[in-house]
């Protein structure tokens, strides 16, 4: 950003050299006028009257000093004013509105000095196009500076939350540090939480995009962050906001597969449930979006916590089904599944599955023909059992080695 180059010469010169030797009581009139249009300016909330009129200084002489043949003071002035307001949160508005009555206290000050002069009021009116033109410039340089820290800030708050939520996760907190991890993330210190691990199996994916917002809406805490191909978070429960809700609200939002911890008390034990979260989001069906709470699918979350034994499982009880033509394959493997959701029943089974009790005996006696396990066998029905769980869950893929 550039200031107007042409210099002002003749009167505007001179006055402009003039009002900057009485700058003290241009800086007064300035802060007063500042102070009665703007509260947040005087208040003790807000910026104190030395540093208003510190600043006042700071801008009037760089614009002053302009105006007066000195253009090399630029625009450090009002982008450092920029900067400074943003640090104290004073809104970009009423910043941008102080600086302007500043540059019009300038314009009348001149105006007064210029009086019925009309050579005088000839060279103001000519020269009004670059002063206004120097307090957009100035104006531009005061908002770059503010829009600055305001970007800093946000990348510092959000370099401190990952911090605070990765230091809980870890389990690397204790008293103080407990709670000013808390403070930070915006969860009450003490109550009852669960972890959320969800994946889309993309890198840097949100898979619950929009589930801190519609938390923040229900009045319901929660701290989440994106880390390499899994969205993680805390939610902290109420007695109004159960695990239910918050399993029926996920499974609103989630394009991926999400799991869910059991309840814990102090957040130094969100370890623990980071772990049980990612091993109830691992016991989700491959490529679905489906929502796990831990506690209430322990079978599949111990299968998904020894992927490798698991496997071993499927392919050794279910490796020659699989091995068979695709319709085959599901047909049968169909049918168990519907065998142990009606409890060994046949004519249920016919029901749900729409064929014969006689067809359902065949297949079922196909299945122990190719994996020499009848269901009726406790053991057995236990390993399938689990080989199913284990297919459902890997998907094809553990049939495939």
């Amino acid at each position: 950003m550039s200031t107007p180059r042409t210099r002002p010469e003749g009167f505007v010169t001179r006055a402009s050299t003039a009002l900057l030797q009485r700058l003290d009581e241009v800086v007064d009139r300035v802060a007063a006028e500042i102070e009665r249009a703007e509260p947040v300016y005087g208040s003790s909330r807000g910026v104190p009257p030395e540093e208003l009129r510190r600043t006042n200084r700071a801008n009037l002489e760089a614009i002053l000093s302009h105006l007066s043949g000195h253009p090399e003071a630029g625009t450090a002035a009002p982008r450092s004013t920029g900067h400074r307001r943003a640090e104290t949160g004073v809104p970009l508005p009423a910043v941008l509105r102080a600086y302007r009555i500043g540059s019009g206290v300038v314009w009348e000050e001149l105006l007064a000095m210029a009086g019925d002069d009309p050579t005088a009021g000839r060279e103001l009116l000519n020269i009004a196009s670059l002063v206004w033109k120097l307090v957009d410039d100035y104006s531009q340089a005061l908002t770059d500076g503010y829009q600055e820290t305001v970007a800093e800030q946000v990348r510092r708050d959000a370099r401190a939350h990952d911090a605070a939520l990765d230091a809980l996760l870890s389990g690397q907190v204790d008293g103080a540090r407990l709670w000013e991890c808390a403070h930070t993330l915006g969860l009450p210190a003490q109550g009852s939480y669960v972890v959320v691990a969800a994946t889309t199996g993309t890198a840097a994916t949100e898979a619950l995009p929009g589930v801190d917002e519609a938390l923040s809406v229900l009045g319901v805490a929660s701290a989440w962050r994106v880390r390499a191909d899994s969205h993680i978070g805390i939610v902290a429960l109420t007695t109004r906001f159960t695990e239910a809700r918050l399993q029926a609200l996920l499974a609103e939002r989630s394009v991926g597969r999400a799991g869910v911890s059991a309840a814990f008390g102090p957040l130094t034990e969100a370890v623990t449930g980071l772990r049980q979260a990612e091993l109830a989001c691992a016991a989700t069906q491959s490529g679905s979006k489906q929502v796990l709470r831990y506690d209430e699918a322990l079978i599949p979350v111990l299968l998904a916590g020894s992927p490798e034994v698991a496997s071993a499982l499927a392919r050794a009880v279910l490796g020659p089904i699989l091995a068979l033509p695709q319709h085959d394959r599901e047909v049968l493997l169909d049918t168990v599944r519907t065998w142990f959701a009606h409890d060994g029943e046949v004519s249920a089974i016919a029901a749900a599955l729409f064929c014969h009790r006689n067809t359902v005996r065949f297949r079922l006696n196909r299945v122990a023909e190719l994996t020499g396990r009848r269901l009726t066998e406790p053991r057995a029905a236990t390993e399938m059992y689990l080989a199913l769980e284990t297919h459902r869950i890997q998907g094809d893929g553990s049939g495939d080695h």
